[in-house]
């Protein structure tokens, strides 16, 4: 999952606290369960609406998607409580709701990033056609690994430029590592003969 996507989540704990007393840690086990296994089959989701729901990691995120199947497993009385349930949730109804600009700015992100992978696929096969304002350290890395090979160093004109990738042996101390291996270094000469790039 995209980092974009993953910033406009919430943490799950604190959507789940939107539910008067209710057992937390059960709740996001099972609303876990619900969302990755399918079971309990409250609501189904397809794999794309699966994969936005839930962001399992060290502090658990979730979506208006992810929103809405811990609402289903309220209203079918899955989540245990510690007292009895209330009618209506209206905090967590209307984190629901927001699900509609949340696949919005979704589908927004993937787009951009299929569209950085698409030029960046372009570059890598055309050089040429890059502008210096897209010049970086990355892309040049990227652009001469596809055309000189892993860990080759050496220079090229991209974005009528001449960039450089040197390969840099590591430190003394961390030659005693093991498997310690030079690093690359990339830069160019804007057209203001400053160097720019790493160091």
């Amino acid at each position: 999952m995209l980092w974009d996507v993953r910033a406009r989540m919430r943490p799950a704990l604190s959507v789940i606290d939107l539910i008067p007393h209710v057992h937390r840690t059960a709740a996001l086990a099972l609303l876990r369960r619900a969302i990755t296994e399918g079971r309990p089959a409250t609501l189904p989701l397809d794999p794309d609406s699966r994969g936005l729901a839930f962001h399992d990691a060290p502090v658990a995120l979730i979506s208006p998607i992810g929103a809405r199947v811990l609402l289903a497993l309220y209203r079918a009385g899955q989540i245990k409580l510690k007292k009895p349930g209330a009618a209506r949730l209206p905090a967590l109804e209307a984190y629901c709701d927001t699900e509609a600009a949340f696949r919005a700015e979704v589908a927004a992100i993937v787009a951009a990033d299929q569209a950085r992978q698409d030029r960046l696929a372009q570059i890598v096969a055309d050089p040429s056609s890059a502008r210096p304002e897209e010049l970086s350290a990355a892309l040049i890395d990227r652009v001469m690994t596809a055309r000189l090979g892993h860990g080759a160093a050496g220079q090229m004109q991209i974005a009528g430029l001449t960039c450089h990738r040197d390969m840099v042996l590591p430190a003394p101390e961390a030659e005693a590592r093991l498997r310690a291996e030079p690093r690359s270094r990339c830069w160019w000469i804007d057209a203001r003969g400053q160097r720019q790039g790493q160091v």
